[in-house]
């Protein structure tokens, strides 16, 4: 509700048009469905189902405010693409997103690329999964954390608004052909999915990096399993041309900071609920 809050002052105060509009208005319609399908379910089920279907649909519907990002992402500031492709090239002398795939393009290459691009997708359930049989009592925390961190990554990317190379750069240079199975189920993906916005910092690496700080905090001998796949998706999301190489360092850079404040935001949410817990018994 915060989110939301904050995306409709910002609405208000550039582009009004916008409050009413009417996709909008469905997206936070549906949030509110489901809301109240928590609600309903919330004393019906057990805690542990109860907490792990509540994430999971909530994750689920998050593909509707990222897509979100690219309506709002130049309400405030115009697209930095060009300062993110200046600075790889800076730094390389060429453009990672275009050359990396060019150099390595046999058919087991590319899709091992796509599969470690499909591990940002994986990471999170398979987490899930692994507390619902575990530790349950902690799908709730890693739900907040996860849930929230996604949020404040699509504040950013209406701040800092940039949308990668496969939007930035023009064809063929733009593209990767998927020549596999794993490929073309992320190319059906990204056509149904993505949208020009979210390249800077990369959520896909922060998001991943912030599963892999909590698995290390809570299930440590998880987390090596989960760091092949983390540093497989760092190198694919330049690979597929989703995220210039710059992108992917601030992601790593930004997630231990997310992950601090989040789960800050997670405590503190958590004290003063006991407290009104405490106050009406």
């Amino acid at each position: 509700m915060l989110y939301f809050a904050v995306i409709e002052l910002i609405v208000i105060f550039t582009k009004p048009s916008l409050f009413l509009n009417g996709n909008l208005m469905l997206t936070r319609g549906i949030f509110v469905a489901f809301f109240l399908i928590c609600f309903f379910l919330k004393d019906r089920l057990p805690k542990k189902f109860f907490d792990f279907l509540q994430v999971v649909g909530i994750y689920a519907l998050l593909s509707l405010l990222y897509k979100e990002t690219a309506v709002f992402n130049t309400l405030l500031f115009p697209k930095i693409d060009g300062f993110l492709a200046h600075l790889d090239e800076k730094l390389f002398g060429f453009q990672p997103a275009i050359a990396f795939s060019e150099h390595f393009n046999s058919l087991f290459f590319i899709e091992i690329m796509f599969f470690g691009y499909f591990c940002y997708y994986l990471m999170p359930i398979s987490t899930l999964l692994i507390l619902l049989k575990k530790i349950p009592e902690k799908i709730e925390e890693f739900g907040f954390l996860f849930i929230t961190s996604f949020l404040v990554y699509y504040l950013i990317f209406i701040f800092l608004p940039a949308e990668g190379p496969q939007f930035y750069f023009p064809f063929p240079e733009n593209s990767i052909e998927a020549k596999g199975l794993v490929g073309t189920l992320i190319k059906i993906i990204q056509k149904n999915g993505e949208a020009p916005t979210a390249a800077f910092p990369s959520s896909h690496v922060g998001i991943a990096v912030i599963v892999l700080i909590w698995l290390y905090n809570n299930l440590k001998n998880w987390a090596k399993y989960f760091l092949p796949f983390v540093v497989l998706l760092c190198f694919s999301t330049v690979y597929i041309k989703a995220h210039y190489f710059v992108d992917v360092v601030a992601g790593i850079i930004s997630a231990p900071i997310v992950y601090y404040i989040v789960s800050q935001l997670y405590k503190f949410s958590k004290r003063n609920y006991a407290g009104v817990i405490l106050k009406e018994s």
